[in-house]
């Protein structure tokens, strides 16, 4: 069971080294940290100038890191304050998904604060965890250690007066995930992340019911989603029922799971954890393309006439190529930083189809190589394409990766170069974009609420910090998935700059 009482931590081990979007509509604790600052492995080839994670890896990003830290405490504070569990609302209020939190933006929300782990960032973090442990073990249907896509930050009443939720816990004290969106499957990659986050947040605390609930949701993954199709790995997750496996297998996701399973042999002294990170590792390294060095977004299986014996060679996606090396840290796969720097590479600019203003651009990669081509309007808004607009979280990834594997090459910049490049071309947007958004419920001077959600979602909120959190895109793109990206402060993105900007790897600790 799992208690709140702090729990030695095992000998280490010998150990080896789906993204979620919106639409328009829809004191440092020191004695009890286990932080530590590794070089890069010599089976990376590199890590040489890699600054040591939880520093601010250059003197102009220093500002913009305090901006970003407060404006997670903002997001975190925006319904309740105290200690009392929550989670943040993963976009502004004019996203028009209300107070949607997601597990995935969450989790990253809990790593970055533990990237500085003051006393009041680790409490921060805990806040966040319990909230994950709440929702996994207070769902109205299952008790088997899986989380759903998303859950209520705060009050929601959706169209038509039904469902209403006060926040995270409904009326009936069960967890309030938001199935009327269609958030309510589970993903092999939102459960890792959230794992990821419970297991980060018990290395900082040795408090064992993190621990706990991080091998309860690692234990959801390999008991229910082992594909049976010709590449292996874990598949998707569950759909919205809870019940109808998907068949398609993501990289991305494999990614995740290996991470947590590599982390879980250290913190639990389990060797059986090897063996489950074997299988989403070969799945990982089956999808590798040695011709143009980058991995493939996963196997088919999305539509009724997919092959999940197939490759989706389809589309090919940013996040897997640094992911990849972030979870795997293999020289063999290093080239997929290359490709993700050269082949996704964009600026945006003030011109017809830019969201950005007058003044100076914004450079970084987009989501994917269909992000650089399509035309049309994007799913699920009203605006066309931008093929150049810049995915700000994947800055963030683009950063962490370069500083992890730390390359010196003859000519050229080093990677320490590029990555402050990437996140000092997001710290423009920060400065430029996102101003007047708002989150959270209006204070009444008397003591009341001057809002009500009711209105479907367009309520009035607090103004956030201004230069604060980073919006997801510097204008509406879509992802070649089905989805786009828009121009809205983004809890995830503002997590990411954060990751890279100290030099995180989040798969590590």
């Amino acid at each position: 069971m799992p208690t709140d009482q702090p729990a030695p931590l095992p000998r280490p081990a010998l150990r080896r080294r789906h993204v979620l979007a919106l639409s328009a509509t829809a004191a440092t604790v020191a004695a009890t940290g286990v932080q530590v600052a590794t070089p890069g492995s010599a089976l990376a080839g590199g890590g040489h100038d890699r600054p040591r994670p939880g520093r601010v890896v250059d003197r102009h990003l220093e500002a913009p890191v305090e901006r970003a830290y407060h404006y997670l405490d903002f997001v975190q504070d925006a319904y309740q304050r105290g200690d009392t569990p929550r989670l943040l609302q993963s976009y502004n209020n004019e996203s028009q998904l209300m107070t949607t939190a997601f597990i995935y933006d969450n989790a990253l929300a809990a790593i970055a604060y533990l990237a500085r782990p003051t006393r009041d960032n680790v409490r921060r973090a805990r806040i966040i965890g319990d909230a994950l442990l709440f929702a996994q073990g207070n769902d109205e249907a299952y008790a088997d250690g899986r989380l759903r896509q998303a859950y209520a930050a705060g009050p929601m009443l959706f169209y038509g007066g039904s469902p209403e939720f006060p926040g995270l816990v409904r009326a009936d004290g069960k967890a309030a995930f938001l199935w009327p969106y269609g958030f309510s499957g589970s993903s092999v990659g939102d459960v890792s992340w959230a794992a990821l986050a419970l297991t980060h947040v018990y290395a900082h605390t040795r408090v064992r019911k993190y621990l706990d609930g991080a091998v309860a949701a690692a234990r959801w993954v390999v008991d229910n989603t082992v594909s049976p199709y010709r590449y292996g790995g874990y598949h998707g997750g569950v759909q919205g029922d809870g019940v109808t496996h998907q068949r398609w297998c993501s990289t991305e996701h494999n990614i995740d799971a290996y991470a947590l399973f590599t982390l879980l042999v250290r913190y639990t002294g389990d060797r059986a954890w090897h063996r489950h990170a074997k299988v989403a590792g070969d799945f990982v390294r089956s999808m590798w393309n040695p011709v143009d060095g980058h991995f493939w977004t996963g196997t088919q299986g999305a539509g009724p006439a997919d092959d999940p014996d197939e490759i989706n060679r389809a589309v090919r996606p940013e996040d897997p190529n640094t992911w990849g090396y972030l979870a795997l840290r293999e020289r063999t796969h290093a080239r997929g930083l290359d490709w993700t720097a050269r082949e996704l590479a964009v600026t945006d600019a003030a011109g017809p189809n830019s969201e950005m203003p007058p003044g100076r651009p914004v450079s970084g990669v987009t989501f994917s190589d269909l992000s650089k081509v399509l035309t049309g309007t994007v799913p699920g808004g009203d605006r066309p394409n931008n093929r150049d607009a810049v995915w700000l979280e994947g800055n963030g990834h683009l950063a962490a990766a370069l500083l992890e594997r730390g390359d010196r090459p003859r000519r050229g910049p080093d990677d320490r170069t590029r990555a402050v490049h990437h996140l000092r071309q997001t710290v423009v947007a920060q400065e430029r974009l996102g101003g007047g958004q708002t989150v959270g419920l209006t204070d009444d001077p008397n003591g009341g609420r001057l809002s009500d959600p009711a209105a479907g979602g367009t309520w009035t909120g607090r103004r956030l910090p201004a230069r604060s959190g980073i919006v997801s895109a510097t204008s509406a793109f879509d992802t070649g998935f089905g989805f786009a990206y828009f121009q809205r402060q983004h809890v995830g993105a503002t997590a990411w700059f954060l990751m890279g900007a100290q030099s995180v790897n989040p798969y590590r600790i």
